[in-house]
């Protein structure tokens, strides 16, 4: 699995609403995973085993509104769809 080149594609409502690549979190997810671990360690509370931690977006935001269908495909990894209500 690359993760510096997986693409990434957010759809709301069957329309593209934002495309990306693992290379834009801060040049690589493990970057972003890096940066927080030694963060959280100077602050004196180091990451927990079994902790779920966000490595950043791949691509830019956008806005949510009820009504949305939202779904995200990463390449490698999977897809997974979600209702805004």
């Amino acid at each position: 699995l690359d993760l510096y080149a997986c693409g990434m594609v957010l759809e709301a409502n069957e329309k593209i609403a934002s495309i990306g690549a693992g290379a834009a979190c801060l040049g690589h997810p493990l970057n972003s995973a890096t940066w927080l671990a030694q963060t959280m360690v100077g602050r004196g509370q180091p990451l927990k085993a079994g902790q779920v931690i966000l490595t950043g977006a791949l691509g830019p935001m956008i806005n949510l509104a009820s009504g949305l269908r939202l779904k995200t495909k990463i390449g490698g990894l999977g897809e997974v769809t979600v209702d805004v209500s």
